[in-house]
């Protein structure tokens, strides 16, 4: 069983992210979708037995870190990106059809600051909403769980760090 931490838009808010992995015992790896960078390269010098991986995004001016990225876990591929690219402010629509053309069986996108998840002709689309700005309510983050068949999502309340 693999227990992600999926993360996005943390805009220099790094204390949040520290609350999260405190909040989320026995989570191995994170999945960052941009913006804020330079916090999770922090948290990665903190945190050296976290897998880390990260893409870019509008806000993140690294040319180091791909605009998106897939890997496979547990049996699942994952395409991950930061959304901009696909207008997902508007629709989700373009991200799908990417999704679908690589083939993938999860889409994780951020930028939008708000939490979202659907299922649809088997594939599903996760984003996390912001880890420190959201658009609405409170700042929340997610949780992936896979290797016990069928993926598990969670969207989690970020808990108070001020």
């Amino acid at each position: 069983m693999k227990k992600i931490l999926v993360l996005s838009d943390s805009h220099g808010n790094m204390a949040a992210i520290q609350k999260v992995i405190e909040a989320e015992p026995g989570t191995t790896d994170i999945i960052f979708l941009g913006d804020g960078l330079s916090d999770i390269y922090a948290i990665r010098e903190q945190y050296p037995h976290l897998k880390i991986r990260t893409v870019r995004g509008n806000c993140d001016y690294s040319q180091t870190e791909p605009a998106e990225a897939m890997l496979e876990v547990e049996g699942q591929l994952i395409f991950f990106c930061h959304g901009d690219g696909y207008q997902v402010k508007f629709t989700v629509a373009g991200l799908k059809y990417a999704a679908r053309q690589r083939g993938v069986d999860i889409a994780l996108f951020g930028h939008t600051h708000s939490p979202y998840y659907e299922y649809s002709d088997e594939l599903y689309v996760f984003n996390p909403g912001s880890v420190s700005r959201p658009r609405v309510g409170m700042p929340t983050y997610g949780m992936l769980i896979l290797g016990e068949g069928v993926p598990r999502f969670y969207h989690k309340e970020v808990p108070a760090y001020w």
